[in-house]
């Protein structure tokens, strides 16, 4: 009987009075801005999916205490994997840009592909009263059809969090990707539309 009541507990917990925690799920939130006028060069963008760094490739928020470990907020989670959220963010950032005519997931047409990969994004806790967020980015654009680097650099943004919570880490990160994408937005605009003017000059 003893045996059968530990079962029931580990197998059952509501049976025995317990419950366990409910799950949230973040994601990033690009900032309100109104779209910028149309570009009026015809420069075209492809994302393509970003890879994320293992460790990272989880749904799980991670946090750290010191910097040889990583800690994962068992029921607090990504509302995708970090690569697909991060991709998604810019996605958005450069539809609104307006130095793009088009965005989207398709190279077949596109004046270049944008690659990116996740090396970290994750809550560090430097202190009691000092948390921060951290996220580092390694983009690079691409020819879509040679597969020629045009463009790359690494990204590497801290944010502050107001509230020791994951809910403050989505909303520190969001401030870092927004900084990122500001200042990544109008070198890959430049890039592309050297590479579509090449192009269209050697058809």
């Amino acid at each position: 009987a003893m045996i059968k009541l530990v079962l029931t507990c580990a197998f059952g917990l509501v049976a025995c009075g317990g419950k366990l925690p409910e799950t949230r799920f973040y994601q990033l939130a690009p900032p309100v801005t109104p779209p910028a006028k149309p570009a009026t060069d015809d420069v075209t963008l492809a994302l393509e999916n970003f890879e994320t760094d293992a460790g990272y490739d989880d749904e799980r928020i991670i946090y750290r205490t010191t910097p040889y470990r990583l800690d994962y907020y068992q029921y607090h989670r990504w509302s995708a994997a970090p690569g697909v959220i991060v991709g998604n963010f810019l996605e958005q950032s450069f539809e609104k840009s307006g130095l793009f005519t088009n965005v989207s997931r398709d190279s077949e047409h596109a004046s270049a592909s944008l690659r990116g990969r996740v090396i970290a994004m994750e809550e560090v806790d430097r202190s009691k009263t000092q948390w921060h967020g951290r996220l580092v980015l390694e983009l690079a654009l691409v020819d879509p059809k040679t597969s020629e680097t045009l463009w790359s650099e690494q990204f590497e943004e801290i944010e502050p969090l107001r509230t020791q919570s994951p809910e403050g880490l989505a909303e520190a990160l969001s401030i870092a990707m927004t900084r990122i994408a500001n200042r990544a937005t109008p070198a890959i605009a430049d890039h592309a539309r050297r590479r579509a003017q090449l192009t269209a000059r050697t058809q």
